[in-house]
């Protein structure tokens, strides 16, 4: 049986729709530049959702991490804390391009005999084996730069699903500004971008005193930002550089203590665990001593009879030791 002319047409109408719309998709997301567009499916970003998802994508990032970049599996995937010897991971580092011994199962202990201690540590030599390392030669040099991008795409993913969250600002800063990761130019604007952003998202927050803590570290990243030229060439800080941040960072910590005493005062706060409190309690101090360094650096900068402070105390004091942690 054969097909009329008639009975061709819609078929071809229907492919030719088809193919128009995919067309006019792709120039919605992409323009002539090749830059694309933020997307946000389902308005996730910014909401409720998206920032529980920051949270929980810091589990993911961080095992990302431990394997494609230290290239060891991570104590808490296998529930064996740092000191239990029990067992050797055997994961090549970075640098070390020795074979990895094989993992080995030391002679239980009397105590450890029993049905559910035997079945946990069978789980746990199951996650160490799954995802232990067999090749004896560290990542090369292309691989690693694949994952460092794998990396800063999660990071990135992170940060806009909730960009008030300190750990997801925070570990994309370290990323972008790590001369062993980023570092670059390219990177730098990037991060102040991403500071400027964590700083406009706390501008709507009324009722979390939290996402103002966040705001506060990017204004003193952006601080440091700014003053790393003048502290590179030994020259004193412009004294308007310093009013400039002492005000906004000023500002961030001064909305965060009247939230904060809101929240107490109608019951939000007492909702937080312990540790939660306990950990923006500290995030809090930090940012205040840090911030008080901005009154002894104007008044030096104002009186020419005083020796200039160095401005280098606050680089070392604005961050805790601590590595880029996603």
């Amino acid at each position: 049986m054969t097909m009329n002319r008639s009975q061709l047409v819609s078929p071809f109408l229907i492919i030719g729709g088809i193919a128009f719309a995919v067309a006019g998709l792709t120039s919605l997301r992409k323009d002539s530049a090749g830059i694309k567009p933020n997307v946000n499916p389902f308005a996730v970003q910014g909401s409720a959702y998206g920032k529980l998802l920051a949270r929980l994508s810091e589990t993911t990032i961080d095992r990302v991490w431990h394997l494609g970049v230290e290239q060891i599996v991570p104590h808490y995937m296998s529930g064996i804390g740092h000191g239990d010897d029990h067992h050797e991971e055997g994961t090549a580092s970075a640098n070390d391009h020795k074979p990895a011994p094989q993992v080995t199962t030391g002679p239980a202990k009397p105590e450890d005999r029993s049905l559910l201690h035997v079945g946990k540590r069978w789980f746990q030599d199951r996650v160490i084996a799954q995802h232990h390392r067999t090749n004896p030669n560290s990542l090369n040099d292309r691989h690693l730069a694949t994952v460092y991008r794998d990396i800063e795409e999660m990071l990135l993913r992170s940060f806009k699903l909730d960009p008030t969250h300190y750990g997801a600002y925070d570990s994309y800063h370290l990323f972008l500004t790590t001369h062993d990761f980023g570092g670059t130019p390219e990177a730098n604007v990037q991060a102040t971008k991403v500071a400027n952003a964590a700083i406009a998202a706390a501008f709507h927050e009324s009722e979390d005193p939290e996402p103002w803590l966040t705001a506060a570290a990017a204004g003193m990243n952006l601080y440091l930002m700014d003053a790393a030229p003048y502290m590179k060439k030994g020259e004193t800080i412009p004294l308007e550089i310093l009013k400039e941040y002492r005000e906004k960072i000023g500002y961030c910590l001064a909305k965060f203590d009247e939230i904060q005493a809101k929240s107490e005062t109608v019951g939000n706060w007492d909702n937080l665990s312990t540790e939660r409190q306990m950990e923006i309690a500290e995030r809090s101090h930090f940012a205040k001593r840090t911030f008080k360094q901005f009154d002894a650096m104007i008044a030096r900068a104002e009186s020419p009879k005083t020796a200039p402070l160095p401005e280098s105390e606050v680089a070392k004091s604005e961050e805790p030791d601590k590595a880029p942690q996603p």
